[in-house]
């Protein structure tokens, strides 16, 4: 097995990646070992989703929907002094990271799922930002979808969401993935720099966002 990240040999690797990580809410998302290997499972924990949550405005979040980190600490609104948004190639980073590990779960169960990811070209730049931040940023859309403490109903059972998220293939063939967190969506292209495709889905949907395009929006 190799890493779909730097590509090396992940076949010793213990640890499972979470495609969000667990100390923003998920337990249940994750990758096999070695999909991602140990190596860079950690820097993106540090350097990547560890630097988000320092942000103002993720820690506000986190202490409203109540949600702990590893440890089971949740933080309080009084520690948070500030509201400033993650940097915006941090959070580009960060989206990019989720689109490729998104791509290789849903790929994972075809025989010759690496050739797909692992030893894709189109996926190298990708995969070169993300994981050793070279290159220009990677543009990526967000706007609001739902408020943060949004209630759904279905079967006759209320729930909150806190992340989903899904890919989309244009008829321009471009593969993005739409990530919704907080209620808030991010939009990003795969396959290279640039959004335009995604612009011209939304115009042609209504503004309806891919994940609740099939739903009663």
């Amino acid at each position: 097995m190799r890493c779909i990240f730097c590509k090396e040999d992940s076949s010793s690797s213990e640890s499972s990646e979470h495609i969000i990580p667990e100390s923003l809410g998920n337990t249940e998302q994750t990758l096999p070992c070695g999909v991602v290997c140990d190596k860079c499972n950690n820097y993106f924990g540090r350097k990547v989703e560890g630097e988000i949550q320092q942000s103002g405005m993720i820690r506000l979040l986190k202490a409203d929907r109540e949600i702990p980190n590893k440890e089971g600490k949740v933080p309080s609104v009084d520690e948070v002094n500030s509201f400033e948004l993650p940097e915006f190639r941090l959070m580009s980073r960060f989206v990019g990271k989720v689109g490729l590990e998104v791509l290789a779960d849903r790929l994972i169960p075809h025989p010759e799922w690496e050739d797909e990811v692992i030893d894709k070209p189109a996926l190298d730049p990708l995969r070169e930002y993300t994981r050793f931040d070279r290159g220009e940023t990677w543009p990526f859309l967000y706007r609001t979808i739902y408020p943060v403490n949004a209630v759904f109903e279905q079967n006759d059972t209320t729930y909150e969401v806190l992340h989903e998220y899904d890919l989309l293939y244009t008829e321009g063939r471009e593969l993005y993935v739409v990530l919704i967190l907080f209620g808030v969506e991010f939009a990003l292209n795969l396959g290279g720099r640039s959004t335009d495709g995604y612009r011209r889905w939304l115009e042609e949907k209504n503004f309806v966002s891919p994940l609740y395009s099939e739903r009663n929006a």
